[in-house]
């Protein structure tokens, strides 16, 4: 197939960088093609800031590894069974995948067989606007001639069927949500959302891994209400909608984080669990969370069950217990429960980044130096004077 040059833009800054320049060189040759593809070339288009650059080759995998090897490129095979390699130059990766097409599908991986052919290439990929490709001189590449259009409408449309597309990697179920929130305006392709409400049970037979990573991206959005609605009325995780959630509560604190730079996924995810750590675990049957977040939310939880942060010394103990992020964003969720703009809150920040955490002055040692006795009495009388150090503002005398 001999590609059309659809569209022309000024040449990206990504695309004049020494490391790009080396490897599309390398790629192209008199009989072989290689395309900036996907997310890069979508973004320049929309003039939004581009990551990510993916390279789209007729070089088989083994051929660019041996090419790039050659001339002294790491070139890792990061999923070489599916066509893709990652080189990497100046520290930055650069996905390079085979042109392919799929054999077999199960609806969790593929197996594919290799191609020359863009046009079929394009046919297996998720959505027409990542289907488009790009050259170094900002050509514009339009295989199956409906990418274009469907970008600058801002259309999120799968490629041919849905229905087919979802069931070869029902992640593409969270994948039509995530893209029309970032990039789609107006109403949803109802044929997208037909096909995504018949295979949404399907979901739950994806690792959790890849639901996590899929998930989390859409509660990275400025302000998922409406997406998450959109998911739940398609019967999309309904899992996750708990008698306790309130929409309002997670649209706010979203409001907050973003107002203050705050944004903190960990506490999203909370507010959606309807601030009960049970829903959390849950939650957990189908999404696998880092350690670190299910910290945050303990932390979280217990500094709501505290008083509230209305003073100083409210905010400096839940700081030194539980550490400043978490009490940074109880602080915001208790703004978003009162819905105003708490006159402290800045003061309470404030705090929160500046403050300058003490070390509590007594040890162990200093109490078996004045005369007590090793044992479990010890450490509770510690802790007690530490409780009173803490409520008497951090500078009580203790002895």
């Amino acid at each position: 197939m001999t590609l059309e040059i659809a569209r022309t833009i000024r040449p990206q800054i990504w695309m004049k960088t020494p490391g790009v320049k080396t490897l599309m060189a390398l790629l192209n040759d008199s009989k072989t093609q290689a395309f900036f593809v996907g997310g890069c070339v979508r973004n320049a288009l929309l003039g939004e800031e581009v990551e990510d650059v993916d390279i789209a080759a007729q070089l088989l995998p083994d051929q660019v590894m041996e090419r790039l090897s050659a001339e002294g490129i790491k070139v890792v095979p990061t999923g070489i069974t599916h066509g893709t390699v990652t080189a990497v130059l100046d520290g930055q990766p650069f996905e390079i995948t085979t042109l392919r097409r799929d054999v077999e599908t199960d609806g969790r991986r593929a197996v594919v067989t290799f191609t020359r052919d863009w046009q079929e290439d394009a046919q297996r990929r998720d959505f027409t606007m990542n289907t488009l490709l790009a050259d170094m001189d900002g050509h514009i590449y339009d295989p199956l001639g409906t990418g274009l259009a469907d970008l600058e409408a801002r259309r999120v449309v799968f490629v041919g069927k849905p229905g087919q597309r979802i069931a070869e990697d029902y992640l593409r179920i969270l994948r039509f949500f995530r893209f029309h929130a970032f990039y789609g305006k107006g109403a949803p392709d109802e044929a997208a959302l037909k096909a995504c409400r018949a295979a949404a049970d399907k979901i739950e037979t994806l690792s959790r891994e890849r639901i996590t990573q899929e998930f989390l991206k859409i509660l990275s959005i400025d302000v998922p209400t409406n997406t998450l609605n959109l998911m739940f009325e398609n019967n999309v995780l309904k899992e996750f909608l708990f008698s306790e959630y309130e929409e309002d509560l997670l649209k706010h604190l979203c409001v907050f984080q973003k107002r203050y730079g705050l944004a903190f996924i960990a506490a999203r995810l909370f507010v959606l669990a309807g601030l009960k750590l049970g829903n959390i675990e849950d939650m957990e049957e189908l999404l696998l969370l880092p350690k670190v977040f299910r910290k945050d939310m303990d932390a979280i939880h217990a500094i709501l069950g505290l008083e509230d942060l209305s003073d100083d010394r409210a905010v400096k103990t839940a700081i030194y217990k539980y550490g400043r992020v978490p009490t940074a964003q109880a602080l915001m969720i208790e703004l978003a429960q009162d819905r105003v703009m708490n006159g402290y809150a800045p003061k309470a920040l404030d705090l929160v980044q500046n403050w300058d955490i003490p070390d509590f002055p007594v040890s162990g040692e200093d109490l078996l130096k004045a005369g007590h006795k090793p044992g479990p009495a010890l450490g509770e009388k510690l802790a007690e004077l530490e409780e009173e150090w803490i409520r008497g503002g951090f500078i009580m005398p203790v002895t």
